[in-house]
């Protein structure tokens, strides 16, 4: 498969298919450094790949916004257990939007082009930052579409969304953390560790990031190798993402 150009929305060359068609379980990063426009234009990559610090201006006053008209309303300590069950539903989301819809791979059409555009393209550059970041594509439908069941058909407290919001930004964050950062606790270095094994060892498994117990209840955990069977070629990568 070709790479993405900047006329195209080709899909890249991060998937590979066995003589069966079903998606290989060794996929991993294949490009260094930032992804060229997958779309021909500047605006259009720029509106579709937002800069962290445009996630967080987007996504910060809704959360402190609604917590906010939340309390005005009252509602006392239930206003913090609706605002915990919101992130919860959060990382329930993170898993499962990952895994379902973000790893689904059409192989042509629009679909694969989609793909590619959502989360593909991460896999091929990992170390892009604005490839680390959820696109705004979904991220707006999945928190708008979140306090309209919650708060408007559902009548929860608005803190519910807020904590969905506040689960999703820290989400978002630490993804790019553990993409770009060097962890200096055990805890962090343990879980970037985690990730990176999606990208260079299996991408068919691993896809809590920020909530990774996720992975061992629904039977997707990716178990450490031994020190002595990683393979060169993993190992190497892990550390360079």
């Amino acid at each position: 498969m070709t790479t993405p150009t900047r006329r195209s929305f080709t899909k890249g060359p991060r998937s590979k298919r066995s003589a069966t068609g079903q998606p290989s379980a060794t996929k991993g990063a294949v490009r260094r450094g930032n992804a060229p426009s997958i779309t021909g234009s500047a605006l259009l990559d720029r509106i579709i790949h937002v800069h962290p610090v445009t996630t967080s201006a987007i996504f910060t006053p809704v959360a402190a916004a609604a917590t906010a008209l939340a309390v005005t309303k009252g509602g006392g300590w239930s206003l913090a257990g609706w605002g915990l069950a919101g992130y919860v539903a959060w990382t329930l989301s993170e898993y499962w939007g990952h895994r379902i819809v973000l790893h689904y791979e059409p192989e042509r059409g629009f679909g694969a082009k989609l793909h590619y555009i959502l989360h593909g393209v991460h896999h091929d550059y990992p170390q892009d930052a604005r490839r680390s970041i959820l696109s705004p594509l979904l991220s707006i439908p999945m928190v708008g579409g979140t306090f309209y069941l919650s708060s408007v058909l559902g009548d929860l407290p608005l803190t519910f969304g807020a904590g969905y919001t506040v689960g999703y930004l820290a989400y978002d964050l630490f993804h790019l953390y553990l993409h770009h950062g060097k962890p200096k606790n055990r805890l962090l270095r343990t879980l970037r560790e985690y990730h990176m094994r999606h990208h260079f060892r299996d991408d068919t498994k691993g896809f809590g990031i920020s909530a990774p117990y996720w992975d061992e209840l629904f039977g997707t955990s990716i178990a450490r190798l031994p020190r002595g069977g990683q393979s060169a070629r993993a190992a190497t990568s892990g550390r360079a993402a």
